[in-house]
């Protein structure tokens, strides 16, 4: 993979996990560590129209029963458990009560049906997951082991700068002589000076190259492979905003993106809550767009 893409996939990893930086005012959290045991479940979502694959069209009756059998029929599964549409909407109402774009972008007939697999601790997971996703009327079958992702974290933005060379568009066009250069001072001075302008801002740290790196090496130590491969180079720097509870985080995070020197900016927060909707109700699409 040539050196720019890698730095791109690097980004954009860095900007799911949701670090935070030690540098100026905060100490570096490391991701739990996740102990793959029985209690892990894989949730196996059954289709609606809205679902990739699944051709507009709802799992049927025969599709569901199929499914089940398949699923209490493997010999490493444990437990099988149905959650109806019906429970899962009730559910998300509850999680996602007072985030009003959030309910507003799913309906109930959005929500799939689901089964909730426990299997034994020494089971191949990955298979299962494969397996299930073949089967007809499946629309997205998920590992909570290796795709959990907890609650919505609480308020953040994450801005990336640009690096030497980069190739995000925001980087490359639109910065006259510096395209493609790293932040400039000053584009850097811009930038914090609408940072600290930003309403609902708590705080702001600043996170270099060399610290970005171990926290990345720290959160992804079990991913030797991955961590093989990048190397400090490849970290975006960033400055990473602690916001009010209830805060508007859409304007800023958009105004930031545009600014000259910024790679991206992200609402932390929107991304764990689109990571919740597709990993704990298999939403794929209307869903995951909601955030707010």
């Amino acid at each position: 993979m040539k050196r720019w893409l890698w730095r791109l996939t690097v980004s954009a990893v860095v900007a799911l996990s949701g670090m935070t930086g030690p540098v100026v005012a905060a100490e570096a959290v490391p991701a739990p560590e996740i102990n793959v045991s029985d209690d892990w479940e894989i949730a196996v979502f059954l289709c609606t129209p809205s679902a990739d694959g699944c051709h507009k069209r709802y799992a049927t009756a025969k599709q569901r029963r199929d499914v089940e059998t398949f699923l209490n029929g493997r010999p490493e599964v444990t437990e099988v458990r149905f959650v109806s549409r019906a429970t899962a909407y009730a559910s998300f109402r509850q999680e996602f009560a007072g985030q009003k774009k959030v309910l507003a972008s799913v309906r109930a007939k959005d929500m799939p049906e689901s089964f909730r697999v426990r299997v034994r601790g020494a089971a191949d997971r990955t298979r299962i997951v494969l397996l299930a996703n073949r089967r007809p009327g499946v629309g997205l079958a998920v590992d909570q082991a290796k795709n959990h992702v907890d609650a919505p974290l609480v308020p953040e933005i994450s801005v990336f700068l640009c690096m030497k060379g980069s190739d995000w568009p925001a980087c490359a066009h639109g910065r006259g002589k510096a395209n493609k250069s790293a932040v400039t001072v000053k584009e850097r001075k811009a930038i914090v000076a609408v940072i600290e302008r930003v309403p609902g801002l708590e705080s702001y740290v600043y996170e270099d190259q060399r610290a970005a790196y171990r926290n990345f090496v720290k959160t992804y130590a079990d991913n030797k492979a991955l961590v093989a491969a990048t190397r400090v180079s490849d970290m975006p720097e960033s400055y990473r905003l602690s916001m009010r509870p209830k805060a508007d985080l859409d304007s800023p995070s958009r105004r930031l993106a545009r600014m000259p020197g910024v790679a991206q900016a992200y609402d932390l927060g929107c991304l764990s809550r689109k990571a919740r909707l597709w990993s704990e109700y298999g939403l794929q699409k209307r869903g995951s767009q909601g955030c707010g």
